[in-house]
Order: structure tokens, then C-alpha cells, then sequence
């Protein structure tokens, strides 16, 4: 073999194939029959492909990201602008390495460092051997390694469109030799990864600069020489340009284990290789794959490939989809539907918008359908100029059916049109299907619930998309501006393809013994939320003005006090600057979570931050600094601006589909993450009030994680100590400390609750040693003790463990699955280890979920035959937030905690504890 060395950049290609096949937002086709996302890892899998097509390497290394680096260790902001990774492509990263490990490509990351050092050091090394090495990536700062033995193949704006860069070439292109790209850099900065430079120099001066002294220390080192506008730019940049240095400069130094023998493309697998395209579904890629492997693989060797021709097909030749649809606007034809609609056991529906507030929203129009393949669109709201009728006449005609609860209602994410109609003046009754909820239940972990994606992966359909009608950035416009004939047939099918889509998933969620989690749970819910949502919580503006003025003059405070025990001022969140500040001026003693990064800086994370509190109040002062800062931006200074401008309430979006455990999830805003464990945390809550004359009513469970843990493992010792009344995690310290429950301690108590809840989450002794203080001996003795005390919750967890790799999914009380279908032969132990803690949390915080749903779908006609106005607000984790008349709470009280404490019938009672009052921070015990 030839001594041809080809190295990738695992994660610069993946965002390039994906962004190349998708620009970004057409995601929707890129699916497998079972809706998994592929856009990213057919793109992948395609460039690797041509690379063993064209290029054909003699040996094949790829390397991947890992997450955070030193780098951000040395500058807090490092990267810190990148869009967030696409949801649908975060999954196919993982596809994309069992890929690679599938055609037995070594596979390299190393954690603190980035794939780019990974390379970089492995292009050194592999040239002192011999190698001539190619890098293939999408990152320039890789050309600061090209020299006579690597060069550096860029992708341009499209993939075909590379270039293989030589010394030469680099010269040609940035006007430097590569060994000044990390000069050049530090200079001109870098927007994609955030860090500065030397703002006000652009790449002519830097160029011209370097040129002139040679490099970044010669620039420097020469001053004087360099013109007034320039030089000072320089000088009051120097911090940053040195920095922007370290944060460039790739390493070469890492000592990585490899023989390059084992990455001959001789023992590439392509047998597995051709399975794995068959799961993902890329008849296309099979026949270029069967065409490449004769030419790695000796002739003794040559693997027989199924012989079936593939035919070279792909989903953009599928015709956008619209079925029979009819624009009602007059009232005859509206008289004709509304016949047809009575006599219907079955409505599809769907709304048109002018957004995606459902309470702020106006209505454009409703589509309907009672069949498969035909479509009813009632235009309302149009602006067009175009015939439609009055919305009061359209409501008075529809207003008895759909508050027909004998006639069915499906839709997709129904709740949203039942809010929106609920706006107008129309009530829905009778909901009995989601197929967006539906497909959640079915695989919770799916992130393709659109109805788009659902439509062509399970009918083979392809649907109009909203971009089309209109458009998108700063060209987009609303619903309402587009004409009634381009809408109609995009809503009708909105609202018939739900129809199709029924008997698929019902038949689907039969197969998997979990329709009733549907149809008992799920779909009950759905008008409790639409009350809750309706009802929003009375928000207090001014208590928050007043809270964000106090917060910005305490920051003030801080700020001043931290540059007084320093000595200077310096630039607080400059993770670099700070480090020098605590370690360098202040000498403070490291701390044992702080790594030095390569600058010779300790890390000032949070984690490392908290272990120092006390030493000196300098470290008191940052992180106080730091949490006020969150608190203000986050909450104080954002709640008022999600206030409904006619309710004067917010109103949050609770999502059923937006955990995979069954809790709901709560967005614009978001109550669900305000901070409790801090004074100012809970002062946030003090501006949710109550109207005049009534009272808010939070009723909360107890321990109900816990008790869950207790009855499905049934162990006797934890049962007892429940059933005794007793504090359970001063129960769970006297039985591993051998001690009388009235000789804990605090500090004994706090281990047992850490223990307690951690072995929920599938902590080790490890993470217990981290989260509860203690020595990694003293965690993995307190473990062993716990487990002796309480062997029936060691047999529940690791029954759970043995399930999750056997079945392959794990399963609330109620039957809700959580689905784990590659931990029994999942080979990364990192992967397996995370996918452990989460199918032995799944059952527990599921099932906990699950009773809460079971309560809250009971309460409302609990407290309507007892006569009573309150309504439901808020449901945040384990508590429900009413609202009610002053005169009506103990009452209401009695009510909630009766229906919450019998949702289900456990080995021990559930409790629940009730606490009241005008706003949500002051709430105080009702007592029974």
C-alpha cells in the first residue's frame, strides 16, 4: 500500500452535508419510514462515499467534537454566537459515529479538545512517519497545519465546490503563509467562534502588518514604528490579540494512541455498512457502496452483496399533495356543510392564523373534513378582498356541532386550534384524536411530530409546506395576506391528512399496548390544558420594574466592591481575565475541580467557583454577580413583555410532546425553570398575583418520587418508614448510619436525601461523591450501605437496567414506554452510561407524571359538581396553582388534595400539602 494518509473532520462535514441537503429549514423529507431524521447522515454517508470513489485513501481516520474545550475555559464567549445545533440533526451525530464504526474507521475524540486538535496532531505525527496527509474539513483555521506533507481540502458553498490547499495556495488565498494563519487570526479576529482580535484591524492591515515585522510578537515588539491610528489599536488590544492567539492556534502536542496500520482502508467493513443503509432506508447510496468495495477489499475477500437491483429513487420526485377541497363562502354552501357535518361521527380540523400565539392570534380560517381525500376551508379573516362570510355567521353555524361532544374532534396539536377558536367565540367539545400526540406516545424520543414529516413518512405524501404560501424572513407575511384560493387547499389537508393518519397510528399504538396512555390520558388532558392556558395568571408589571432598578444598582454595587478587593478594574466576565484576577493577584489556592488550561489559567465555571465560596468575598461577590445578572435578563426583565396586552395575564404554552418522560413542558413563557432555592428566585414569584378578592391555592405532592420508588420496589424498609410518617431522608440516614432516627444529623440527612434522589437519576458513587461532598471511598461505601438497608430498591434498579437492554424499553405503572432500542448492544460505554440513567429515572418520573395527569383531568368536574368558580393556572413539576374566591378556599382545598391523594391507590398513601395566599412567593400552609 501507498503511505496516503486522509483525515476528517467528523462534525465540519456533518453541519455541511446537512445544511447542503436542507439550507437549513427543509428538513421534512429527509426522514425514514419510522420518521427518523437523515438529512445530516445521508449527506455524511454520500461525502464519505465519494471519497473512497475519487480519492481512494490508503488509510482513513475521522475525528469528532466531544463539547466544551479549554477554549472555553480560556474566554467564556468562545463560540458562544453559533446557532444552536438543529434539533434533527443533534441525533444523527450518533448515527453518523456508528457509521464510522461500522466501516471500521478508527474513530478518534478526546475530551477538552476539539476535533481540529485531534487532526492536527495526528497530521503531525502521521508526517514524521512518512505520511503525506490530506484533511478534509470546512474549517479554515485547519490551513495553519498545510505544509510540504498535509494539505487542507476546504468545502466551498457547496460541497462539490472544494479546494485542496498547498503552502502556496494558502499564500495565494489569505495573503500569508500558513505559519502566520494563527498571527493573522489573532489580529483579524473571527466571527464564527467569537473571540476579538484587534477590533479595527481587517485582514489588508494584518496582512500588510505581518508582512512588515514578521509576526504577532515582532508587531508588538515594534510599536513606535507603526502609525498613531494603528498603534493604538494595538495597544489597547493587546490582551485580545494574544488571547484570540491561544484560541486559534491548533494543537499538534497530543499524545494520541493510534497505529496506523488499523486504519488501512483494506479493513474497511462494508457488510455492516450496507446493513446500517438498509435501517436508515438509502436504496440510493446501496449500489455505490456494492460498486466501491471490490476496489478495497482483496479478491479473496470480496463480499457478496445481495443481488437485487436497487432502483435510484429518491422522495423529491413525490408530487406536493392536495386533496378535493371546497371554499365555503356563502351561506348555502355553508348550510350544505353543515348538514354534512351533523351527520359526521368524525371531524377533522384545523385553523389558519395570523400567528403562533394562540391567545393573540387572529383567526384566518377553518378547515374541516369528514373524509379521507376531500376538504371543507371556511375563509374569515382574509385581507385579500376576496368573498368570505361574516365570522358571526360562521360561528352561529358551527357552534352546535362542535360543541356536539358525540361528534369527534381530530386534529394536529388540536389544543392550539381549540385556543384559538376558544378566542373567537367558539367552544369545542369532544376531541378524541392527536396525531401529533399520538406519534409522541408511540416514540417519545421522536423529534419529527409535524404533521408534514408524519404525512410522508407513514402515507408516502408530500405536502405543501407554510414557507410556499408565506414565504420567509424579511419577505414573510401573514395568512391573512395570502388569497382564499392558495390557502384552501393547503388547509383542507391540514385537516384531512389527520384523517388518514388515524387508523395508522391507532393500529400502531395497539401493536405496542399503549393506546390507553392516548386515549385514558393524553387526550382527556388536552381541554384541562385548554382551560389553563385560557385563564393565564394575573402578572404584577410594576413589582418587576421596581425588582429590575434594585437588581441593576445591586449589580452596580457588586461590581464596584469586586474592583475595590482587587485592586483595579478588569473585565468581570472575561473567564481569562477573572482567572488572573483569583489566582494571579489574589493567589487564591486552586481549587480541586480547576484544570489548567493551556495559557497556564484556571477555570472559573461555576462548579469550580461554588467549591471556593468562603476563601475570600471576592468569589461570593462573582457569583452572586452572576446569578442576579440570569435572574434580571431572564425573568425580571422578560416576564412583563409575555403579558397579554387585552388580559393584562400571561399566558404559558403547555406542550404534552415536549419531555420523553410524560411531564408537560412549559414555554412562552416558560414558569416552570423560575428559580425557588434563592430569596430573589422566590421574590420572581411574588409578581404572579391573585385577582381582587381571591386567593392563589397551590397544592403540592410529597415526596411523591420517592413513595413511587417505594411501592414499585417494595421495600419493606423504605414502605415502613413512609408509613410511619416519618422524615424520610432522616429515615434513610439512621438505617445506613445505624443510628436512632432523632440522632441525625444535617449533615447526615443532606447525604441520605443526595442518595435518596440521586439513585432516581441513576447516579453512580461518583456523581454522588460530587453532588453530596464526599470522598469517592466514603460515596461508594454510603452506596453499599444504602443498598444493604434497602435491597429491594437495589432489585428494582437494576431490574430496570436488565429490562431496558433485554425489552429494550421501560415502562411507567400506568404502561407508558420509554424506548431504549440500542442499549443492548451499545459498545460507547459513555452512550450506554447516559442511556442507563435515563431508563432507570424514566419509570419513576413517568409514573409521577402519569398520576399528576390522572388528577388534573379529574379536578375540573370535582370542583363543578361541588359548585365552586376555581380555576386551574398552573401546573409546574409536582404542583397544581389555582385560583379562587377567598370565601371558596378551604373548600377548593379539600377538593384538590381528596382528588390528588386518590389519582392512584399505592402500597402507601400519597400526601399532599396545600398552602395559600394573595401572590405565588408568599403562599403559607393551609392546614387540614
Amino acid at each position: 500500500m501507498g503511505k496516503n494518509l486522509t483525515l476528517i473532520d467528523g462534525h465540519a462535514i456533518a453541519y455541511r452535508s446537512y445544511y447542503a441537503l436542507t439550507s437549513g429549514t427543509n428538513t421534512e423529507r429527509w426522514h425514514t419510514s419510522q420518521g427518523e431524521p437523515t438529512a445530516g447522515i445521508f449527506g455524511f454517508s454520500s461525502i464519505l462515499l465519494s471519497l473512497l470513489e475519487k480519492d481512494r485513501p490508503d488509510y482513513l481516520v475521522i475525528a469528532f467534537d466531544t463539547g466544551k474545550t479549554f477554549r472555553n475555559d480560556l474566554f467564556e464567549g468562545y463560540k458562544a454566537t453559533r446557532a444552536k445545533m438543529p434539533d434533527d440533526l443533534r441525533p444523527q451525530i450518533d448515527r453518523m459515529r456508528e457509521l464510522v464504526d461500522s466501516f471500521r474507521i478508527p474513530r478518534l475524540e478526546l475530551e477538552g479538545f476539539e476535533a481540529d486538535d485531534v487532526l492536527g496532531s495526528l497530521a503531525f505525527a502521521a508526517a514524521e512517519q512518512g505520511y503525506q496527509v490530506k484533511i478534509i474539513t470546512g474549517d479554515r483555521d485547519l490551513l495553519q497545519l498545510v505544509n510540504s506533507q498535509v494539505t487542507v481540502k476546504l468545502a466551498g458553498s457547496k460541497l462539490s465546490d472544494s479546494v485542496e490547499y498547498s503552502p502556496a495556495m494558502v499564500k495565494d488565498f489569505l495573503g500569508i503563509p500558513p505559519e502566520l494563519v494563527v498571527d493573522y487570526k489573532a489580529l483579524v479576529g473571527d466571527p464564527s467562534d467569537n473571540y476579538p482580535g484587534v477590533p479595527g484591524v481587517g485582514p489588508k492591515t494584518a496582512v500588510k502588518l505581518l508582512e512588515d515585522y514578521g509576526s504577532l510578537d515582532g508587531i508588538y515588539e515594534n510599536l513606535s514604528l507603526i502609525k498613531d491610528s494603528i498603534r493604538m489599536k494595538l495597544e489597547s488590544h493587546k490582551e485580545d490579540a494574544y488571547l484570540s492567539r491561544t484560541l486559534a492556534k491548533i494543537r499538534t502536542d497530543l499524545k494520541l494512541t493510534i497505529d496506523f496500520h488499523e486504519a488501512s482502508t483494506e479493513k474497511l467493513n462494508f457488510r455492516a455498512v450496507e446493513e446500517l443503509f438498509k435501517t436508515l432506508e438509502f436504496k440510493v447510496l446501496l449500489p455505490r457502496l456494492k460498486a466501491i468495495a471490490p476496489s478495497f477489499l482483496p479478491a479473496d475477500h470480496q463480499l457478496s452483496f445481495f443481488g437485487v437491483p436497487v432502483a435510484s429513487e429518491s422522495r423529491t420526485d413525490i408530487e406536493t399533495y392536495s386533496p378535493q377541497f371546497q371554499i365555503i363562502d356563502d351561506e348555502e354552501e355553508l348550510k350544505k356543510l353543515i348538514q354534512k357535518l351533523n351527520a359526521a361521527e368524525l371531524i377533522g380540523l384545523d385553523t389558519e392564523t395570523t400567528g403562533i400565539d394562540a391567545m393573540s392570534c387572529r383567526l384566518v380560517g377553518i378547515s374541516l373534513s369528514v373524509e379521507p381525500g376531500k376538504g371543507f376551508y371556511i375563509p374569515v379573516g382574509h385581507v385579500t378582498g376576496e368573498k368570505q362570510l361574516p365570522l358571526s355567521t360562521i360561528c352561529d353555524a358551527l357552534r352546535p356541532i362542535l360543541q356536539n361532544p358525540k361528534i369527534g374532534k381530530a386534529g394536529h396539536n388540536i389544543k392550539f386550534d381549540a385556543l384559538v377558536l376558544k378566542n373567537h367565540g367558539l367552544d369545542i367539545s369532544g376531541i378524541v384524536f392527536d396525531s401529533m400526540i399520538a406519534g409522541w406516545v408511540i416514540d417519545p424520543t421522536s423529534k419529527n411530530l409535524g404533521l408534514k414529516p408524519m404525512a410522508e413518512s407513514l402515507l408516502g405524501i408530500k405536502m405543501m409546506m407554510i414557507q410556499s404560501l408565506i414565504g420567509k424572513g424579511k419577505e414573510q407575511r401573514t395568512m391573512a395576506e395570502v388569497s382564499v384560493q392558495e390557502v384552501a387547499p393547503y388547509a383542507s389537508a391540514d385537516a384531512e391528512v389527520v384523517l388518514q393518519l388515524m387508523p395508522i397510528l391507532q393500529k400502531k399504538l395497539q401493536e405496542l399496548g399503549t393506546a390507553h396512555i392516548l386515549t385514558e390520558m393524553e387526550i382527556p388532558l388536552i381541554p384541562v390544558l385548554i382551560e389553563m392556558e385560557y385563564n393565564g395568571i394575573k402578572l404584577d408589571a410594576s413589582f418587576l420594574k421596581e425588582m429590575s432598578k434594585k437588581l441593576a444598582i445591586r449589580l452596580n454595587e457588586i461590581e464596584e466592591e469586586i474592583y475595590q478587593l482587587v485592586g483595579y478594574r478588569f473585565n468581570i466576565n472575561s473567564t481569562q481575565q477573572l482567572s488572573r484576577v483569583l489566582f494571579e493577584t489574589l493567589r487564591l489556592p486552586q481549587p480541586s475541580l480547576g484544570k489548567k488550561t493551556v495559557s497556564g489559567h484556571f477555570s472559573t465555571a461555576a462548579d469550580v467557583l461554588e467549591e471556593m465560596q468562603g476563601i475570600h468575598p471576592v468569589i461570593d461577590l462573582i457569583l452572586e454577580n452572576r446569578e442576579l445578572s440570569k435572574l434580571k435578563s431572564t425573568y425580571v426583565d422578560a416576564l412583563p413583555s409575555s403579558m397579554n396586552p387585552v388580559t393584562h395575564r400571561i399566558h404559558t404554552s403547555f406542550n404534552q410532546t415536549g419531555t420523553v418522560t410524560g411531564r408537560l413542558a412549559s414555554a412562552a413563557p416558560n414558569l416552570q425553570n423560575i428559580p425557588t432555592r434563592t430569596e430573589l428566585g422566590r421574590q420572581v414569584r411574588t409578581a404572579f398575583v391573585a385577582d381582587q378578592g381571591k386567593v392563589l391555592l397551590s397544592v403540592d405532592y410529597s415526596q411523591i418520587e420517592l413513595r413511587i420508588v417505594a411501592h414499585m420496589a417494595q421495600d419493606e424498609g423504605m414502605l415502613s418508614a413512609f408509613r410511619a410518617n416519618q422524615d424520610i431522608h432522616a429515615a434513610t440516614a439512621a438505617a445506613i448510619y445505624n443510628c436512632d432516627i432523632h440522632a441525625v444529623t444535617k449533615e447526615m440527612r443532606r447525604h441520605a436525601k443526595a442518595i435518596n434522589f440521586g439513585l432516581l437519576y441513576g447516579m453512580n458513587s461518583f456523581g454522588l461523591s460530587r453532588s453530596a461532598k464526599l470522598s469517592r471511598k466514603d460515596a461508594s461505601d454510603f452506596v453499599a450501605a444504602y443498598y444493604a438497608r434497602f435491597p429491594g430498591v437495589k432489585r428494582f434498579l437494576d431490574g430496570i437496567r436488565v429490562q431496558a437492554a433485554n425489552d429494550g424499553y421501560v415502562e411507567t405503572m400506568m404502561g407508558r414506554k420509554r424506548y431504549f432500542p440500542g442499549l443492548g448492544r451499545q459498545m460507547n460505554h459513555l452512550i450506554r452510561d447516559r442511556e442507563e440513567r435515563e431508563a432507570i429515572n424514566a419509570p419513576v418520573q413517568g409514573t409521577a407524571a402519569d398520576i399528576l395527569k390522572i388528577a388534573m383531568i379529574r379536578l375540573p368536574s370535582a370542583l363543578d359538581q361541588a359548585g365552586l368558580k376555581s380555576k386551574i393556572l398552573l401546573q409546574v413539576h409536582d404542583e397544581l396553582l389555582l385560583e379562587c374566591a377567598s370565601e371558596e378556599l378551604d373548600e377548593t382545598r379539600k377538593i384538590v388534595q381528596s382528588v390528588m391523594e386518590s389519582a392512584v391507590s399505592l402500597s402507601i398513601p400519597l400526601l399532599t400539602e396545600a398552602r395559600s395566599g394573595i401572590n405565588w412567593g408568599a403562599l403559607t400552609t393551609v392546614e387540614n
